[in-house]
């Protein structure tokens, strides 16, 4: 405790020792707290030691995000590389801020934090017998040492609380300026493995399980409803590819992003539907189990709706291998059976969003879309043979066409096999 501004240093890597292996802060401050107040360490020794602890609380969140997905690991990397930088900045200019902190404290009525190191020294050095005493309590409280130690002591408690506020606020204050360039060196610390991994990044599910159970099946219920939107983005894309000339780049490009999307979307399912199974393991009432069951189902018939979107790209391929074209007739009834899906899935989007408190309105209007679009997929399909018929296409021009009508039937029976599900978790709700 007698080397200067190394001692500085050594007790600065105590603190970021001592916070990283017990985990808290608050813990690393109590004990600083009790050496000083005894007088062990000076005010400048304690105040480095607060220092370090800024800086080894961030193991918390690092271990933390060794689960997570990218972003997660970018957060915990973002909050270690705030504490480094300000912990940098104080450390160049260590004693005039502790001395301002010092006098801040004073300035405020509590005191000069740094008097009780001196002072207690030269208790020990002039009366070792009250110094052996002053803090064991065998004292008298009336003994005037005790009076004047317990002010100091309280100086010193107000003056470590002082400086580890002023430093946070002037970090924050500083650095919030250069978030950009955070943002820009967090990146090249932490990059992305796979390109795909920006675009997936679940919202609400990405870390470890709550203590509460149904909190729990709340988070899960928003990550379905983000499902569910991202999914609800591939039919507008398969809709613009049915438009895209095949064999273009254009076309190959919206192809891939269509079947990147369908990726994402079936490692969305695993991730909920694995966060789901170990939900149900824990402590549930049978409403809660009851609402995974129907939630996994849901899950499932989501990403069996991507699949259709996948499946009509793929459909679209075939139809520009055997060199058919399509002609306006076909692509205009195309997106109105386009328009009814996209109808249909926005409903089943909005129930989604708050299931637990859904509406009987969005649960007609469910099985009203999907009427519609087998209506008109039946009258599509008794239109076609009259179109071939009269020429007005190819055979194997409807061949494709019906394929493509067919696929997006199947999509509706999907959206309506989520309403369904819906529907019956609000039944056993009611019982």
């Amino acid at each position: 405790a007698s080397m200067g501004y190394l001692s500085v240093l050594i007790f600065l890597a105590v603190g970021i020792v001592l916070t990283m292996v017990i985990q808290s802060s608050a813990a690393t401050f109590a004990i600083t707290l009790i050496m000083c107040s005894k007088g062990w360490i000076d005010f400048n020794l304690s105040c480095a030691l607060v220092l370090g602890s800024n800086i080894g609380t961030t193991i918390t969140p690092i271990l933390a995000s060794m689960s997570g997905n990218v972003a997660a690991k970018r957060t915990a990397m973002g909050h270690l590389l705030f504490n480094l930088l300000g912990t940098v900045w104080v450390l160049a200019l260590y004693f005039p801020f502790v001395h301002f902190n010092a006098w801040l404290t004073e300035t405020l009525g509590q005191g000069d934090p740094t008097a009780l190191h001196g002072f207690v020294n030269h208790i020990e050095a002039t009366d070792p017998e009250v110094y052996n005493h002053l803090f064991d309590g065998s004292l008298p409280d009336s003994h005037p040492v005790v009076a004047q130690v317990g002010k100091m002591q309280m100086s010193v408690s107000i003056g470590l609380s002082i400086f580890h506020t002023v430093f946070n606020l002037i970090n924050l204050s500083v650095m919030i300026w250069m978030t950009n360039l955070y943002v820009k060196i967090v990146m090249r610390l932490v990059p992305t493995k796979h390109k795909e991994d920006e675009e997936f990044q679940l919202k609400f599910i990405s870390g470890g399980l709550l203590n509460a159970a149904e909190l729990n099946i709340a988070q899960a219920e928003k990550e379905i409803a983000v499902f569910a939107e991202r999914v609800q983005r591939m039919i507008g894309m398969a809709q613009t590819l049915v438009h895209t000339k095949e064999g273009t780049e254009e076309f190959n490009n919206s192809f891939s992003r269509l079947e990147k999307y369908e990726d994402i979307s079936d490692r969305m399912e695993i991730e909920i539907a694995h966060y789901l199974n170990r939900c149900s393991e824990g402590r549930l009432s049978n409403e809660g189990k009851l609402k995974i069951a129907a939630m996994l189902r849901i899950v499932s018939e989501i990403e069996s709706i991507a699949d259709c979107c996948l499946g009509a790209g793929k459909i679209l391929i075939r139809k520009h291998q055997s060199h058919i074209n399509f002609n306006g007739e076909i692509y205009s009834n195309l997106d109105t059976m386009f328009s009814y899906v996209e109808s249909a899935m926005g409903n089943m989007v909005s129930l989604l969003s708050d299931m637990d408190n859904a509406r009987e309105q969005e649960i007609i209007t469910g099985y009203n879309r999907e009427r519609e679009i087998n209506n008109f997929r039946n009258q599509l399909r008794t239109s076609n043979i009259e179109n071939i018929n009269e020429r007005h296409y190819e055979y194997q021009a409807g061949i494709y066409y019906m394929d493509l009508v067919a696929n997006l039937e199947k999509t509706g029976d999907y959206i309506i096999n989520v309403v369904d599900a819906v529907r019956e978790q609000m039944r056993s709700k009611a019982v």
